[in-house]
């Protein structure tokens, strides 16, 4: 693997992700933790540290978050699951597992730190490394009950990346990455079945630093925290807490997008009675003149559809009602521009792929294309999501598409929130 950066640069990447003050020395580096009040300094001599670069030279980059040579594959996994128990069992530990028939050696455990490296250099190169860290006061890493004292930056590093976990095959001969890949998700699925824990490759990097990017914008103390101003519809509550605590792309998207779909109906009935009563209040329009009413028939049909014999309204036109109604585009500009400031210019240049979904440019003026272009995007990669038909030409793969999808997931989240909000009453 080509590595760029130096020692240096590596402890600097270190101390950003731990925001902790760090010093040069001659022979190491001194991390300091009063920084996050922390009585506390650990040293990381710079022999250890270039012998751990040297190791990542030695492997390749085959997908994103995978580094492998012929006789290793490391490989990021992550637990789907109600009640993650995982991570937590295997804190200090191993799951190890022999095939000496094959000559294999499976490692379910905290990422090595060589592994750590890797993901530190990757995520510098689209976020901050802080991104990647969990928001919780580094203290609390110490005073865990139980645990093996902390001896060094690597432990600290691994205690704070959220319930992340790698797989590590370890071959007594050359194999290929494809043979690898095989192997890997064979001892998932084994895992999957016999202790009913959904581990499952976590295969982009931009899935790891989406909760910090959310914490950066949005996070305060407990003791700066507020009582409610203002009372919400509980079943909007209920889909947006489900999507908040999702790690997964997909169950996040359509639980955001129900949000919105809660008002489908009633904003669309709405529209159409303003647009018969507009239509019926005419000062050329009469109802005794069979062209007028056919014209009017004519009006409500298009925006009806019939469907098993039930008439049906059209949800695409529905969620732009939707987002005209309760959604501010400066508002949605300027959070999305504080979350990633590269996002607005990639939905006004990147149609979603497995979807054809739209581009939309959230810089335009004309503000009712805007949202029409909103729903279309959203709409079309709604309907890729749940109608993943062999026949259909625009369909999303689980694990394939998710690089694509978790870019339309912080859209759709900003859009929700507003409509939450927008939809609330204040308390009083």
């Amino acid at each position: 693997m080509e590595i760029e950066i130096s020692e240096t640069d590596f402890a600097e990447l270190i101390a950003e992700a731990l925001r902790l003050d760090l010093k040069e020395q001659d022979d190491s580096y001194l991390f300091d933790f009063n920084q996050v009040n922390v009585d506390k300094e650990l040293l990381l001599s710079k022999e250890e540290l270039k012998a751990t670069i040297e190791k990542l030279r030695d492997y390749e980059n085959p997908e994103e978050t995978v580094i492998s040579h012929s006789k290793c594959y490391e490989t990021l996994v992550r637990e789907e699951s109600s009640f993650p128990r995982m991570r937590h069992r295997l804190r200090d530990d191993a799951l190890a597992v022999d095939d000496h028939d094959n000559g294999l050696k499976y490692r379910l455990s905290t990422p090595s730190d060589e592994y750590i490296l890797f993901l530190l250099l990757k995520v510098s190169l689209i976020a901050s490394t802080r991104a990647m860290v969990m928001p919780m006061p580094i203290r609390r890493v110490f005073d865990r009950p139980g645990d093996e004292e902390i001896t060094s930056i690597y432990d600290v590093l691994k205690r704070v990346i959220p319930r992340f976990l790698t797989l590590r095959i370890e071959s007594d001969k050359n194999r290929s990455t494809a043979e690898m890949v095989k192997f890997s998700s064979a001892f998932l699925f084994q895992l999957s079945y016999n202790i009913d824990a959904a581990l499952v490759p976590q295969r982009h990097i931009e899935e790891l630093v989406r909760t910090g990017r959310i914490n950066r914008i949005r996070r305060v103390s407990m003791d700066e925290l507020d009582p409610p101003r203002r009372h919400y519809i509980p079943d909007l509550i209920y889909h947006y807490q489900l999507a908040v605590g999702a790690d997964n792309p997909f169950l996040e998207f359509i639980s955001y997008y129900h949000v919105a779909e809660h008002f489908f109906e009633m904003i669309f009935n709405e529209d159409l009675v303003l647009k018969i009563k507009d239509k019926m209040t005419q000062p050329d329009f009469s109802y005794k003149r069979k062209k007028d009413i056919s014209s009017l028939i004519k009006n409500i049909s298009k925006s009806l559809q019939i469907r098993n014999e039930t008439i049906t309204f059209s949800e695409q036109e529905a969620l732009r009602l939707t987002i005209e109604n309760h959604v501010n585009l400066s508002d949605l500009k300027t959070k999305i521009d504080e979350y990633d400031e590269n996002l607005c210019e990639y939905y006004k240049t990147t149609k979603v792929e497995f979807s054809n979904g739209d581009m939309v440019d959230l810089d335009g003026t004309d503000e009712s294309i805007i949202c029409k272009k909103l729903a279309s995007r959203i709409y079309k990669t709604r309907n890729s999501i749940v109608h993943s038909k062999e026949s259909e030409k625009s369909k999303y793969m689980p694990f394939r598409d998710d690089k694509m999808l978790v870019k339309e997931v912080p859209l759709l989240r900003f859009i929700a929130e507003q409509i939450i909000i927008d939809s609330s009453n204040i308390v009083g």
